[in-house]
């Protein structure tokens, strides 16, 4: 005896059934017809999650986890603009005499974000309930070679000391990161015995 989907069977009566509606007309005056439609921004939410979320918006307030996401695209910005600066005033400077004063500040902004930037990734990855956004850190070694590549410095700087200048300075996010992370551990271990407990 043969067996019988009877949810393809289903299916299929459906779809007969929509595609005699379209022919004779019934969905043609339907009310928002050729509007865009309109997506609740929550049903990205996880349910549990959902009242949180409508309490933070209703306040006009972002999770951690959405304000790093927002901190990390405007500092991926800040590094565009330095570029273009230096793009545009590399040409204008390399003949001036404080040239590599300029040039060392400028390396130890474009070194400091790139590192502000990797260190709020790590901070979203660890807070972010659901990864909507990929964020790719910046390899900082090669980034530097190729900026160096493209815009030679002057020989009376020292790369290596202004690198290592600039490296003192960053962190503190990868340190903040780190704690939080350690404690929501601390927090699960303690969640897992307490369950094991009962």
């Amino acid at each position: 005896m043969p067996e019988y989907d009877i949810s393809r069977a289903f299916e299929i009566i459906a779809e007969r059934k929509i595609a005699e509606a379209m022919e004779e007309g019934k969905f043609d005056n339907l009310p928002g017809k050729g509007q865009p439609l309109q997506i609740d921004p929550q049903w990205l939410v996880p349910p549990h999650l959902r009242i949180a979320a409508t309490i933070l918006h209703n306040a006009e307030m972002l999770p951690d986890w959405a304000q790093t996401d927002r901190e990390i695209v405007m500092a991926r910005e800040a590094i565009a603009i330095l570029r273009r600066r230096v793009q545009t005033e590399y040409p204008l400077r390399c003949e001036k005499p404080l040239f590599p004063e300029w040039y060392a500040n400028i390396l130890q902004s474009l070194l400091r974000l790139m590192h502000r930037v990797n260190d709020l990734i790590l901070q979203y990855n660890i807070s972010s309930p659901v990864s909507l956004q990929v964020h790719v850190p910046f390899a900082v070694e090669r980034e530097i070679e190729t900026f160096l590549a493209e815009f030679p410095p002057p020989e009376s700087l020292d790369i290596a000391r202004v690198l290592s200048e600039a490296s003192a300075g960053s962190g503190a996010v990868r340190v903040e990161a780190k704690a939080r992370y350690e404690a929501l551990q601390a927090e699960r271990k303690e969640g897992g015995s307490d369950a094991g407990q009962s």
